[in-house]
């Protein structure tokens, strides 16, 4: 597997459908929550808030979906059994601890009519200090 130092290296080696969710989903990110600062960490886009990786994508998966996986860095205590910190009206978000939750798109069309519910999830999970 190849290990990508920069974003334009990884946007490069995906197919022209996982390229075009990823930056749509980029996009709607960036657009949401301007203040975040996007770099490649365990080997994908990631954003940062006050110097914690929030949001983070994950392609490398058996169900070859794209992902986008929310946590709070790894200075906050995770609950593996406790209730997720932030209501998800949507159903939308696959949680897998208190802080940790999964949004998951099989095709561009799973983001295009989920934008509003998705722009509200970033709003409101970055609204929630992760320290």
């Amino acid at each position: 597997m190849q290990k990508y130092k920069t974003l334009e290296e990884f946007l490069a080696d995906l197919n022209e459908d996982k390229r075009l969710q990823v930056n749509t989903l980029r996009d709607l990110i960036l657009k949401t929550a301007p203040q975040l600062e996007e770099h490649i960490k365990w080997n994908a886009p990631s954003y940062v808030l006050n110097g914690e990786d929030r949001i983070t994508f994950n392609l490398m998966n058996k169900q070859g979906v794209v992902k986008l996986i929310l946590h709070m860095g790894a200075t906050r205590k995770e609950d593996k059994k406790g209730a997720p910190v932030m209501q998800d009206d949507s159903e939308l978000i696959e949680w897998s601890s208190d802080i940790r939750g999964m949004l998951t798109f099989r095709t561009i069309e799973d983001i295009t009519v989920n934008l509003i519910p998705i722009t509200s999830i970033i709003k409101n999970w970055l609204s929630i200090p992760a320290k």
